[in-house]
């Protein structure tokens, strides 16, 4: 339902970058979102993906600021459930987007707090299941894990490795963070490859790691020899699977999430309930499905 100019409300989108094409895809979303239900949208967005007192910061100011609402990609599962507890005593309904908050921190805290994303976990699982299907169930794989300590990443660790315990012969070999960096991950995986280069498969927590371990396997001439299974749909990981270069990513639909993000927005605005979690469905995507 769209709103009339004089009710119009006002809700920010805090996100912690848009340096990245999965979060670009989730504001476009949320834009489209606004403009079609007639909600005023601020779009704040922090300096680096890791800048946490920055992105804490911008939400303290749209508390004090009196939105009408905050939606908020953290980047951090516990350091932002004081500044999310701030909100709701100030009466500023928020929404938790993308990265959900510790559960246990926010129950300590007294918090409850209503997300909107994905289960990680499952993705996690589903992405790194397809990998040893292909493998065959055999060989050396090796983990790309995100930020550590944040919860997205930590899940789709955590699903992956049950997908690799579940095949007796997969052995993980290496599982280092590349903080969701493609350089860094090339350099990562550079490193890896140099001391296990029988290694089979690469499970990456995002595309941009998944695209930065292509990269370091092409350059180690192992072209083919190395399967690759990413996290976000990225356009560019798209080309891969088409290509051949990558096996298989996870679409988790960031426009849906930040639109079913602002429809809670509103509904909290107008004190109407919603559910404490929404979890978007998981595709996995791979050379049958990637047109």
């Amino acid at each position: 339902m769209a709103f009339g100019q004089a009710d119009k409300p006002k809700i920010a989108l805090i996100m912690k970058t848009l340096s990245n094409e999965y979060f670009i895809a989730m504001k476009e979303g949320a834009d489209k979102a606004a403009k079609e239900q007639n909600i005023d949208l601020i779009v704040q967005v922090a300096e680096k993906e890791d800048s946490t007192e920055q992105l804490v910061s911008l939400v303290e100011n749209m508390i004090a600021s009196k939105v009408d609402a905050i939606i908020v990609t953290p980047n951090d599962s516990h350091a932002f459930v004081s500044v999310f507890s701030d909100s709701e005593k100030a009466g500023v309904p928020i929404i938790d987007l993308d990265v959900e908050l510790d559960k246990d921190a926010a129950k300590a805290a007294g918090l409850t707090y209503y997300y909107v994303g994905v289960n990680n976990f499952e993705g996690g699982y589903k992405s790194a299941k397809r990998l040893v299907d292909e493998l065959g169930g055999k060989g050396k794989v090796v983990i790309l894990e995100g930020i550590p300590g944040v919860d997205n990443g930590e899940q789709r660790k955590a699903g992956a490795m049950k997908a690799f315990s579940e095949a007796p012969e997969i052995t993980v070999v290496a599982s280092q963070t590349a903080n969701w960096e493609t350089e860094q991950a090339l350099n990562v995986m550079t490193n890896i490859l140099t001391a296990n280069p029988d290694v089979v498969g690469v499970f990456a927590a995002n595309d941009n790691m998944a695209i930065g371990a292509i990269t370091a396997i092409e350059n180690a001439g192992l072209e083919g020899k190395v399967l690759v299974s990413g996290y976000d749909a990225l356009p560019l990981a798209l080309q891969y699977i088409k290509e051949g270069k990558m096996l298989n990513t996870i679409d988790q639909g960031p426009g849906a999430q930040a639109a079913k993000g602002l429809e809670f927005a509103v509904k909290r605005i107008k004190k109407e309930e919603v559910p404490e979690r929404f979890y978007q469905d998981l595709i996995v995507i791979d050379k049958s499905n990637v047109q």
